[in-house]
């Protein structure tokens, strides 16, 4: 197995721990199941199971994908507070920044992370 897809295995593996998934891609990819009389078709366990995976990586993806979105909003939200926190309405004249434009672009960050915060699983503690 290559370095990059160790990395990228190792970075799901954490991500799922955090939010209690117990199998991740390489796990269901690895599993071998005992033969016996009347089992199952082994070709046709290996195609589901592929699917399954496939849909593990998407999962994953879709995940980090919108974590990475709402720690950005978070920091634009965090500096867009503290600057307005920190700059007088003069200076935000004097700088060219209507305060009213600063009130509604946090207003949609706070709508931004409301709406991925309900794409997110809800019984998980990372939020």
């Amino acid at each position: 197995m290559d370095e990059h897809m160790k990395r990228r295995l190792d970075k799901q593996r954490k991500l799922f721990s955090q939010l209690g998934i117990t199998l991740d891609a390489l796990t269901i990819h690895e599993k071998e199941f005992s033969m016996k009389l009347r089992g199952y078709d082994a070709e046709e366990v290996d195609t589901f199971l592929d699917n399954v995976i496939k849909d593990y990586e998407r999962f994953y993806a879709t995940i980090a994908d919108l974590m990475d979105k709402w720690q950005e909003q978070q920091e634009e939200l965090q500096a867009a507070k503290a600057e307005m926190k920190t700059a007088a309405a003069p200076t935000f004249t004097i700088r060219g920044i209507d305060p009213n434009l600063v009130e509604e672009v946090i207003g949609k960050l706070e709508s931004n992370i409301r709406e991925l915060k309900e794409k997110l699983p809800k019984n998980e503690g990372y939020l």
